[in-house]
This record gives C-alpha cells, sequence and structure tokens, in this order.
C-alpha cells in the first residue's frame, strides 16, 4: 500500500519532537508551499489512527504529536511548557493475562531555583 502524501515528512518532523498540528503545519509549509491545513489535520489523525504518531492530550487544550515509539514517560516544566521524554526503561509488573493497549505517563514540575 503507498504511504500517503506527507507522512514521511511529517514523521521526520515530529521525530523527537512533541507539535501541535499548527506546529507541524507550519514546518511542513516551508517544504510544500501549496500544503493545505485540513490536510495536514487529516493526514495526522490517521496517522495516529495508524500508530506513526502518538497524541499528548492531557496537559492542555491543544494536542501534541510524537513520533511513536517505546512507552516512555514525559517531563512537563509547568513554568516554561517545555515537555520532554525520560528515556529510562519502564518495568511495571502486571497482572497474568493483561496486555497494555497504551500508556501515558507524564510527570509535571518546575525547577525550584
Amino acid at each position: 500500500m503507498k504511504t500517503p502524501y506527507y507522512q514521511d515528512d511529517i514523521i521526520k518532523i515530529c521525530d523527537n519532537n512533541h507539535l501541535s498540528v499548527d506546529e507541524i503545519f507550519v514546518r511542513l509549509k516551508k517544504i510544500y508551499p501549496n500544503v493545505g491545513r485540513s490536510t495536514i489535520y487529516r493526514n495526522v489523525e490517521n496517522m495516529v489512527k495508524d500508530g506513526k504518531l502518538r497524541k499528548i492530550t492531557s496537559l492542555w487544550d491543544k494536542a501534541l504529536f510524537e513520533k511513536n515509539k517505546w512507552f516512555h514517560i514525559h517531563l512537563f516544566d509547568e513554568k516554561t511548557k517545555k515537555l520532554i521524554d525520560l528515556e529510562e526503561e519502564i518495568n511495571i509488573k502486571l497482572p497474568e493475562n493483561f496486555e497494555i493497549s497504551d500508556m501515558e505517563i507524564i510527570i509535571k514540575w518546575t525547577f525550584n531555583s
């Protein structure tokens, strides 16, 4: 099956980033000046459904997207509103026959100076 137009570029843009659709659109528009915002919204939502992007929705009104990768913890700085990945391995003992379909762990913090 052919990959829909723009998806490879969207994955590259979202790799090691946490971006809103508007931020993805601005970056993609530099490559494809004629791209439409609704096309990007549609592509991003389809990519979430297909498991290519991960959608983070629990921090504020707009969703953020990142290239889907292993389960990991997000650290959210409440002062700067920056979201970063904690690259530590996660070991959680689950009940027998329990399969994780999705997991979102966000630690909110602020540096005390």
